[in-house]
């Protein structure tokens, strides 16, 4: 007896990735469920609504890159392991600085070389070089910044490259280059009068963002915003904090799982964390904790990362050199112990997914009656075999 086609693909689609690629040996129906677009698409999709299959990238001062189960950090059995030599060959020396529904983004040698690359699969690509006017030293340019994220519109995943060109008086240069398409090409419509705070774009909410001013030495604010699918900068405003009573020492932007954050450091070690609750509303902003002394001492810089499932403790990386689990209810902290962590690094969240880096033709989902008609041949071959007479 065979299971139905449509409960085959519902069971599968709940399978982590390194079980899944296993099963591509079952048989040629499954080989062909699962290495489907449609089924890979469907996969990831179902990883992150059901919260299942997160991974911890760890990424040291050597351009080494670790891993770490994110559900194993719960109960003290987390360790690293590094990533396979093949992929390290490939991605020595990296800077990690994104991540959208499980390929990586990592560069290096003044943003020239530029990878991707997938934990779960061990795929990485490197990416073709940008166009020929586009600036490739810092003796040309007085910043440069990139940012990588998932382009929900097109289903494309796109790297987007800023220069601001003012030695050559050419203002800023901006270039985007599709997966889909393995190709870059030109953005013209830049906005002239921003200044970029922030070498590396954080993705959320289909967008990249930068931290920016309009006037150079005025100090930060407002955030630029890249929207990969309509292709087009805006601008979001900060929190309304009461200046007045508030004295900001610096802020900072990153991800904090889908959603964005902003962190407003206070010059008593104290943090402020907002996360954006509605994408594009008037006021999206909400404060959701804070975090003082003396629940961790003197931190210089802190990142929260992720929500744990619970949603009852957040993950957050303490001065590049440790993590922990913060409650900020009962405004608590617990150290992470993980084996084998780098003393210093940088760590990003991951999940875990199919998806594809290469340029193979892509392969066709497998119809039910092609399933039904495979299932039936091998039965009416055993019997035949079964039932052959020698006379």
């Amino acid at each position: 007896m065979s299971l139905p086609y449509d409960m085959i693909d519902l069971v599968l689609c709940r399978v982590p990735v390194k079980p899944l690629l296993r099963f591509r040996c079952v048989c040629k129906g499954w080989c062909s469920l699962i290495d489907s677009n449609a089924f890979v698409k469907k996969h990831v999709k179902t990883t992150i609504e059901c919260n299942n299959g997160g991974g911890l990238l760890i990424n040291d001062d050597a351009g080494k890159i670790y891993l770490a189960d994110f559900d194993s950090l719960d109960d003290g059995s987390a360790a690293v392991v590094e990533i396979s030599n093949s992929l390290q060959t490939i991605l020595s020396g990296v800077e990690v600085f994104s991540a959208a529904n499980g390929l990586v983004c990592a560069a290096k040698n003044e943003m020239n070389e530029i990878f991707l690359f997938n934990p779960s699969t061990r795929k990485a690509r490197k990416l073709p070089s940008a166009p020929a006017e586009f600036p490739r030293t810092f003796d040309t340019v007085e910043t440069s910044i990139c940012g990588f994220g998932y382009d929900h519109v097109n289903d494309d995943y796109k790297v987007v490259k800023i220069a601001d060109c003012k030695f050559q008086f050419q203002g800023f240069m901006v270039v985007v280059y599709s997966l889909k398409t393995n190709s870059w090409k030109r953005i013209h419509n830049v906005p002239s009068n921003i200044c970029f705070y922030l070498k590396w774009g954080v993705f959320a909410s289909g967008a990249l963002h930068w931290l920016g001013s309009k006037n150079p030495g005025h100090g930060l604010e407002t955030i630029v915003g890249y929207d990969l699918g309509l292709e087009q900068f805006k601008e979001i405003p900060f929190p309304a904090v009461n200046k007045k009573y508030v004295n900001i020492n610096y802020r900072s932007l990153g991800p904090v799982g889908e959603s964005l954050c902003i962190l407003d450091n206070y010059p008593n070690f104290s943090v402020d964390v907002w996360l954006m609750k509605e994408y594009g509303a008037e006021n999206p902003w909400y404060k959701a904790f804070a975090v003082k002394q003396p629940v961790l001492l003197n931190f210089a810089a802190l990142r929260p990362l992720a929500f744990s499932k619970s949603c009852k403790v957040v993950l957050v990386e303490v001065d590049n050199a440790k993590l922990m689990w913060y409650d900020p209810k009962r405004k608590t902290a617990k150290n992470v112990r993980i084996r084998g962590i780098p003393n210093s690094f940088y760590s990003y969240l991951y999940t875990e997914s199919l998806l594809k880096l290469s340029e193979d033709k892509p392969v066709q989902k497998p119809s039910q009656d092609m399933l039904l008609m495979k299932q039936k041949k091998k039965r009416d071959d055993f019997l035949s075999r079964g039932f052959s007479l020698k006379l």
